[in-house]
């Protein structure tokens, strides 16, 4: 099998020839330490994992000159972090203010432009994600976070209305996509902080569920497959984003009490679990050898009867260490081989 059909048969909840490899985002320190002088595409190949993610075009600076503060096409402003940017401040400061608002355009062809060189370079070989996010987090970053958790009760009008127009931007944005050569979509914006939902589940039934359940429909209905992405401590609200019928759940993040064992017995029938492999400590500090037996009791795990892949449990931001990346990858095409030997797993 190659990398695609490996991906595939997992979110199908197959078993493909071995656990297939996925990163939705790995940062230009990693790629270049681990393959100096390439670009992410040329990354992928060397290393051949079995898929690539990637983000819209014309979006925030990454390489060569990053300016301290810059405004997007919406109109909000982000300040440079060590990491990347972070958003300061949005352009919808009252209901006023979002009644004049007109959003970008997504039929723009530069926000497909990373998923028309990933599917000419890998259509049918590896597998090609485009990531977006199409309901709350994408609100809150237009209102701000804490006002945007304060409109859900009390400004619920302008909340719904603020929801509809970003969801509309992102489930036409993932037409596009698909359209452009994406196998699918990730569904990306988190939900949760370590300890719980960002809101009651009371709530996030109201205002997000819609939402997201359109923008799995419209992926599915494209052609594609969805994947949902989001950090924190999900178990409150796993059965209603269970019951959406979207294909994979990402990442399970250990150290916010998602156990990965535990979410493919209650949900596997339904899911492709996808992660968890720590992206801080783990990968970021830990030894070679601690990488690899982490590796081994996430597929004990997840592995057997299929519908799982290999992934961080976040993303190879940059204090990564290639070399426990590298580590990671190794390790699963070792011990990742369908039927799983549990016996070399201990």
């Amino acid at each position: 099998m190659n990398g695609y059909e490996r991906i595939v048969a997992a979110l199908k909840r197959q078993e493909p020839d071995q656990i297939p490899l996925l990163e939705l985002y790995i940062h230009p320190k990693v790629v270049e330490g681990l393959c100096p002088g390439c670009d992410l595409l040329e990354m992928v190949e060397r290393m051949d994992l079995d898929g690539i993610c990637v983000t819209r075009g014309g979006g925030r600076p990454v390489t060569g000159v990053r300016p301290k503060i810059y405004v997007d096409e919406w109109g909000t402003t982000f300040g440079r972090t060590t990491e990347s940017y972070h958003p300061i401040e949005g352009p919808i400061k009252s209901s006023a203010d979002l009644m004049d608002y007109t959003p970008p355009d997504p039929n723009r062809e530069e926000l497909v432009v990373n998923v028309r060189r990933a599917a000419q370079r890998f259509k049918g070989r590896r597998f090609v994600a485009f990531h977006t996010a199409p309901d709350f987090m994408s609100a809150a970053v237009l209102r701000g976070f804490p006002q945007f958790l304060v409109d859900l009760i009390e400004n619920q009008e302008l909340a719904h209305r603020l929801l509809k127009m970003v969801n509309d931007y992102h489930c036409q944005l993932s037409r596009r996509a698909i359209e452009a050569g994406a196998d699918a979509v990730v569904l990306a914006g988190d939900w949760a902080f370590n300890d719980g939902p960002f809101m009651s589940p009371k709530l996030f039934r109201e205002f997000v569920l819609p939402c997201f359940k359109r923008a799995v429909d419209t992926v599915h209905e494209a052609g594609g497959y969805a994947i949902k992405h989001s950090d924190g401590n999900l178990w409150q609200i796993m059965d209603m984003i269970a019951g959406t019928g979207v294909d994979a759940i990402n990442p399970i993040q250990p150290d916010a009490g998602m156990d990965i064992g535990e979410v493919k017995v209650k949900y596997g029938d339904r899911l492709c679990v996808t992660g968890n492999i720590n992206c801080g400590h783990t990968l970021s500090e830990a030894p070679v050898e601690q990488v690899v037996q982490e590796v081994k009791d996430a597929i004990r795990k997840a592995g057997p009867g299929g519908g799982y892949i290999m992934m961080s449990s976040n993303s190879l931001h940059s204090s990564v260490r290639p070399e426990n990346y590298r580590a990671m990858v190794e390790a699963t095409r070792r011990y990742g081989k369908y039927p799983i030997d549990i016996n070399t797993l201990s």
